[in-house]
This record gives structure tokens, sequence and C-alpha cells, in this order.
């Protein structure tokens, strides 16, 4: 469709035919300004020239440029509205001194506050288009990360220790050092940018620019790639460190060791090494936070008369002493032969738990029998032999 233009230079008249804008961009004359951005960021994403190949693109993305820098705001669409005079054509005529409805400058990669934001954040509809290639800056990314599990014995957790590991980690290429290319060639420069990593496109006093296709970004071509590792720069390599496992480390913890991960592509520093511990259970002792548990045996006469016992601890046998009468479940609380806590309380121990459980004898001599057959009958209670109590399973 077309439609007249008539403009007025100071005592002049010329007549001109334009196409429409509001057709161009596949609108109607009463779309609203997010129909219009809309349209105009499907329409800029389909025939841009670095997406579309066909030789009128070029054009045509030029043409729903002009028709958004129009039409994309208020008072510029206004003055088309009633003159047919483009967003240009008021820019120039406003800077050559002609009077003109529309006086505001117009960026087409300015949002509609007025503040400017990058071409790639007004095309974040189709951000893949860019996110597509290689893009400069990832030269710069961190290497990623290395996970591995290592399994500790609880002695070890709570006295802390030095443990190797080995594990593989991406390496720049013994061969090529990173550089992806054959020793003794060089990069040829890209034909497509010119070296410079990206293409540009001036569509009047607009300059777009895009990654190059050709060579994502690098500005050069990889002729002859490295044989070793294939033009990639990168292999994996056995790689061995110790890891200091501190005292009191905790199961399911993860000690982080900077710069030990796998190494980047570009410039970038390494990863990290995140190293997860899991103890392995213990079979006389239990953590509870910084606390260490244990179940302590004694029998019926210890129990009631009391006694001292030399018990097991983290560090080593310890000599309690049991007080006359204790019940089984009962606990003893040895202070500070616990767990060391971490850093910053590193001079803080915790304490060591003792949970007393009865030893009841399942076979008795004569003479044993005979001592608990009299204890039963001074408190009154009954034997085995007799109606079921509490002492039936001390014979069983």
């Amino acid at each position: 469709m077309f439609i007249p233009l008539l403009r007025s230079f100071r005592s002049s008249r010329r007549l001109f035919y334009k196409k429409d804008y509001y057709s161009i961009l596949g609108i109607s004359r009463s779309a609203s300004e997010a129909e219009i951005k809309k349209a105009y960021f499907s329409l800029a994403k389909k025939y841009h020239p670095d997406v579309n190949k066909s030789s009128d693109a070029k054009e045509k993305f030029a043409e729903i440029n002009l028709a958004y820098e129009t039409l994309g705001e208020a008072e510029k669409r206004k003055t088309y509205d009633s003159t047919g005079m483009t967003g240009d054509e008021q820019d120039q005529a406003k800077n050559s001194g002609f009077d003109t409805p529309g006086s505001s400058n117009f960026n087409p990669f300015t949002n509609f506050t007025g503040s400017g934001f990058n071409f790639k954040d007004a095309f974040n509809e189709f951000d893949s288009f860019f996110t597509g290639h290689e893009d400069q800056e990832k030269m710069n990314y961190k290497g990623e990360d290395i996970s591995i599990v290592l399994e500790i014995s609880f002695i070890d957790a709570v006295k802390g220790i030095q443990k190797k590991i080995q594990f593989e980690r991406k390496s720049l290429c013994s061969t090529c050092n990173g550089t992806k290319i054959k020793p003794g060639t060089s990069p040829i420069k890209c034909s497509s940018c010119g070296g410079k990593g990206n293409i540009e496109i001036q569509m009047g006093s607009i300059l777009m620019q895009s990654i190059c296709n050709k060579c994502k970004g690098k500005g050069s071509i990889l002729k002859t790639p490295c044989t070793s590792c294939r033009g990639v720069g990168m292999g994996n390599k056995e790689c061995e460190e110790v890891v200091n496992i501190p005292p009191g480390v905790s199961n399911g913890q993860s000690l982080r060791m900077a710069n030990k991960g796998h190494n980047a592509s570009g410039r970038g520093i390494q990863g990290d090494l995140l190293v997860k511990i899991v103890i392995a259970q213990h079979p006389i002792f239990r953590r509870e936070g910084q606390d260490i548990h244990s179940d302590v045996f004694i029998s019926i006469p210890q129990a009631a008369l009391g006694t001292s016992l030399d018990v097991e601890t983290i560090h080593g046998k310890t000599k309690i002493n049991v007080e006359p009468g204790i019940n089984p479940g009962d606990q003893k609380r040895i202070s500070g032969s616990g767990i060391q806590h971490l850093p910053p309380n590193q001079s803080r121990r915790g304490d060591h738990v003792i949970t007393f459980k009865l030893k009841v004898p399942k076979k008795l001599t004569d003479e044993q029998r005979k001592l608990y057959e009299q204890l039963a009958r001074e408190e009154g209670s009954n034997t085995a032999d007799q109606t079921p109590n509490k002492f039936k399973t001390f014979y069983k």
C-alpha cells in the first residue's frame, strides 16, 4: 500500500510517494505502543541479515527499522499520521530550520521511558539469536567446578587428617597448550568479518552489530586444528591433590579447594574442587553435634552397689565412677572429651556422653541362683518358677 506524502519546505512543495509504515509492520493505524513494539521485534528477528539470507532481507530489515523509528515514538507517529513525514525527515527538517509538528529526537533502541539499553536487551524476546554464538566474553569465564566424594573413618573425622585424592581434571592440551591449532601453524584471519569478530551493518543513521557467524566472534579461523585435542584445546588429565580435613568435620560437609577444578578454555581462572566428606560408622561411638555418645554395660550388682570402670573415648581409655543405684538409661557426661569445634571456636570441645545399660546373665551358677532367690524373697518378689514377674527375664 502506498500513500501520498505532501511535505512543506518553507515556500516550496514537492510530492513524494512512500510505503505505508503501518503496512510494513503489519499493524492497524489504531495499534497501541505495545503492539507496535511486538510487531517490530517479530519482524526484526525474521529479517535480520544474519538470520535471513534472502537477497532482499537487508533492504526489508532497513525498512522495518525506519517504520519503527517513526511509529515507535508518540510525537513522531503523530506527525507521520498528519503529514506523512518519516522520523528521519522530521529530524532533518528540525535541524535544517523547517517547521515540523514533531520535535523530539528518537533512538529506536531507547525504551519508552527514555533510558537507553543495549541492543541485546531490546531483543530479549529472541536472545538466542545472539547467545547461539561463542561470545568473546566467555574467554574470561571461570572453569567448571569438580565435585568428588571422599569417605573417611569416624576417628579421622574427629581428629582431622590429610588425604591424597586422585581425579580427572580438564586441562590445557599438552600439545597445543590450549591454542587449539597444530604446533607450527597459525590461525587465519576470518574473511567474513576481517578479523574483528563481529559484523557491522549500517542502516541509515543506525549501526547494527552482531557476532560473526563464521568465526564465532574470535576474528580468526583454525585452518589446521591440533590433532591431539581435535581443536578443542582441552583434555582430561589424571591429577592428585592433598585434602586437609580439619578436626570435627561433619558427615556430608563439603570442603572447597579454590582453583583446583577444571581449567578454563580461555583466559579465565580454574574452577574449584569440592570434596564432599562421608564419614563411616564406628562400632562404639556415635556423634550428635560435637558430643560423642557410647553405651556402657554394667551388671546388676554394679548397678546396685556402684563401681569404677575404664571406658573407651576418642582420646583413649578413661576411668569413671559409677554411683550406686544406677538405672538402665541413666547417663554420665565426661566434660571436654568430645569433638573439637571448627574455627573460629576450635578451642572448644563437646562432651562424651555415656549411657548405662544393664547386663543380665542368661545362665547362673547354683550359688548365683541362691543369691538371686534370696534377694527375691527379701523383696517379696516371685521367682522364675512362680508367677511371672520382672525377674523372670533374668533366668532365661
